[in-house]
């Protein structure tokens, strides 16, 4: 079993970088981010990519490839030049070596689909080359030649913002987005619950069930499982298993740990 770890988006890492998108693309747009291993680097990076529901679009920076394992099958894939990656169902361990620079537009769920009219379903656990999406070369010759991250970003939003003027987020999308939002939010007692969230919003729970199956092809109950996995997991790195884990939304610490077996074939300690 390749051990790698997860990294969060408030952690400060030497070869990761990351930016959030300017108010105009943040309806599509969870954020940037960019691995940068240094030619010089002695060990590889491995990083964990948790089960979730974003889209990534990938442009590659050097020729350097780099692999990807799904932990769940032990399927290995070796990785080159630029690529779409579908939301993830099993823990993938990404192995970054020496000379990686790679690029990355993380969108939020579903929102990609929107934009080249797929559901995201349709290609999860996709590990594919981004030409058969978009004009692949265009993003790659633009962005290799940049000086620097935030250049890269600009560049990128410029792009991004012709492609997303074009599509509407009809009402039922944006009960969605709103209801990610509940579920991603830090409460001081424990996350709401979906009862609670379909009264804010003045939505049945059957209409949002049906929603969030067209929008993305899954359930709400099954989006705001990995969602409150994630918050967890990071509760549980910085507290350990003492922590309150009915604050997050779970019954006590047996519920966490049942929900990382499930989810992560693993326990908490080697995510």
């Amino acid at each position: 079993m390749t051990k790698g770890r997860v990294i969060y988006e408030d952690e400060a890492e030497p070869h990761f970088r990351l930016a959030y998108p300017r108010p105009a693309l943040a309806a599509f747009v969870e954020y940037y981010f960019e691995v940068n291993q240094p030619a010089t680097l002695a060990n590889p990076l491995y990083l964990n990519g948790l089960p979730n529901l974003s889209n990534l679009i990938c442009i590659s920076l050097t020729a350097q490839p780099w692999l990807t394992i799904n932990q769940q099958s032990g399927a290995v894939k070796a990785v080159k030049g630029s690529r779409f990656f579908g939301n993830l169902t099993n823990l993938h361990t990404s192995i970054y070596p020496a000379g990686v620079h790679e690029f990355y537009v993380k969108f939020k769920p579903g929102t990609l689909g929107k934009l080249l009219r797929f559901r995201n379903v349709e290609l999860e656990n996709a590990n594919a080359d981004l030409a058969a999406f978009i004009r692949s070369d265009n993003w790659e010759d633009r962005l290799q030649t940049a000086p620097s991250f935030d250049a890269r970003v600009k560049l990128v939003e410029m792009m991004l913002l012709r492609r997303t003027q074009a599509v509407e987020l009809d009402y039922r999308f944006q009960i969605v987005q709103k209801t990610f939002d509940y579920f991603g939010k830090q409460h001081i007692n424990r996350p709401p619950n979906l009862a609670w969230i379909c009264r804010e919003l003045g939505v049945s729970y059957p209409s949002l069930h049906r929603y969030f199956t067209e929008a993305l092809g899954y359930s709400p109950k099954y989006c705001q499982k990995l969602i409150r996995f994630k918050n967890a997991l990071q509760l549980y790195r910085r507290h350990g298993s003492r922590y309150p884990f009915e604050d997050a939304g779970y019954t006590d610490f047996s519920h966490f740990l049942k929900d990382t077996r499930q989810l992560t074939q693993r326990l908490p300690s080697e995510l």
